[in-house]
């Protein structure tokens, strides 16, 4: 293999394994069960925040509190991915915003948290998905919230859990050809 196809193969697992972590926050802001699932391989294992065992019992409890937030936000950056054959590990900072209800006052706020998530993935069967996760908190907030204008506006121009946020009908309709 010529060192220029090495490197477009190392380049296309790099992009299969950063679409692995932004369908990660995707499935996050949507309340996407199956997006979360996919992430993982059965066995994976993970560990953060106050949790410790099986990613899918992790995407257990991430639905349990994403599905009933005002709104949702997880954004990922600075991907560094290490290669290794069909193994890599991959360090990608996010950051996160939960509009929720605080259990003491009953009042809306908005919790801001970030950090990094540190992963070891494993190709299987032609496919990157994570085997191992630890989340590393780097910051948290609360605050009142500030809004002005965006609870408003249309239900349709704010973002939306599964299956009506609108990019599941824009994927169906590329998919039927539209």
């Amino acid at each position: 293999m010529t060192d220029t196809n090495a490197r477009l193969l190392a380049l296309a697992d790099k992009q299969d394994i950063a679409e692995v972590l932004y369908r990660y926050a995707r499935g996050c802001d949507r309340a996407d069960e199956a997006a979360l699932r996919s992430c993982f391989h059965p066995d994976s294992r993970h560990n953060h925040g106050m949790f410790e065992g099986l990613s899918w019992d992790f995407v257990d409890r991430a639905i349990a509190i994403c599905r009933p937030l005002k709104a949702c936000k997880h954004m990922i950056s600075n991907v560094m991915i290490e290669l290794d054959g069909d193994r890599a590990v991959s360090e990608c900072h996010f950051w996160a915003h939960h509009r929720r209800v605080d259990d003491k006052t009953g009042a809306e706020e908005d919790f801001f948290t970030g950090g990094r998530y540190l992963d070891r993935l494993e190709r299987r069967d032609g496919v990157w998905k994570i085997i191992s996760r630890t989340g590393v908190a780097d910051f948290e907030r609360f605050d009142a919230p500030s809004d002005r204008v965006m609870w408003t506006m249309p239900a349709a121009k704010i973002g939306g859990k599964h299956p009506d946020d609108p990019i599941y009908a824009m994927v169906a309709d590329l998919g039927d050809g539209r």
